[in-house]
């Protein structure tokens, strides 16, 4: 009995194996359904998040702008760039 089982299993996985699924309906289109879904990506993008990349090096150039000028134009402060970085808790050090 056990064995009729076996066979009978055996059979139905064997038929299983021999059938090859029909995907010419999935596959139509694959890919202009691909790069349509890609680019709907790309446009919900926030242009904050795109422009903030964009904007750095600006930023970054207008506070190194904003430094040496403010370094400049404190005559009270020394021109050597150590005591500038220097803590102001070590001055007595030097």
């Amino acid at each position: 009995m056990h064995d009729e089982r076996d066979e009978q299993l055996g059979r139905l996985f064997q038929a299983v194996r021999a059938l090859k699924p029909d995907t010419a309906a999935v596959e139509k289109g694959f890919e202009t359904r691909l790069l349509a879904a890609i680019e709907e990506r790309r446009n919900n993008q926030a242009l904050w998040s795109f422009w903030t990349w964009r904007l750095v090096p600006m930023f970054t150039l207008m506070a190194i702008i904003v430094g040496v000028v403010s370094v400049a134009s404190d005559p009270a402060r020394s021109g050597d760039l150590f005591t500038l970085l220097a803590p102001s808790g070590y001055d007595d050090i030097w």
